[in-house]
């Protein structure tokens, strides 16, 4: 497994994870295009074997991050993917707050982000729709 700045080669393959991690309501091809094209964004896969395996979805502005979406195939987890491909954005200097989301019933995103040093800030009710979710919002200060 190796982690690797995204190209648009691999939006076929970080559509379908997407599709298999979230559902079929996940992001289209064109959503994952236009967040691999923005000037504030970098997207990460990780691959083994050449499939996409891992993927996440970060925007920077000035000092201060946002993790837009992580991914991990079931079939790899627990092999700290996740971990790794956080931990790419959370190297760098230039930043010193990241934040992300996470749906309330996902305690090992929760427990994955807790070891890693976020504390959690704030609650969005009712934030997700399919199925309605409240949004536990996380901070990692650098």
């Amino acid at each position: 497994m190796r982690l690797t700045k995204m190209l648009s080669e691999h939006i076929d393959g970080v559509k379908v994870l997407l599709d298999i991690c979230f559902g079929e309501c996940a992001w289209s091809p064109d959503t994952i295009r236009t967040q691999l094209d923005k000037p504030d964004s970098q997207s990460i896969v990780a691959l083994d074997e050449g499939m996409v395996v891992g993927y996440l979805a970060f925007e920077q502005i000035l000092d201060e991050g946002s993790i837009i979406e992580v991914a991990v195939h079931p079939d790899h987890r627990r092999r700290g993917i996740a971990r790794e491909l956080i931990q790419a954005v959370t190297n760098d200097n230039s930043l010193k707050e990241i934040f992300l989301e996470v749906r309330d019933s996902n305690a090992p995103a929760i427990t994955l982000y807790e070891s890693l040093g976020f504390a959690r800030i704030a609650v969005r009710k009712g934030y997700y729709k399919h199925p309605k979710e409240d949004a536990l919002i996380y901070r990692l200060m650098l």
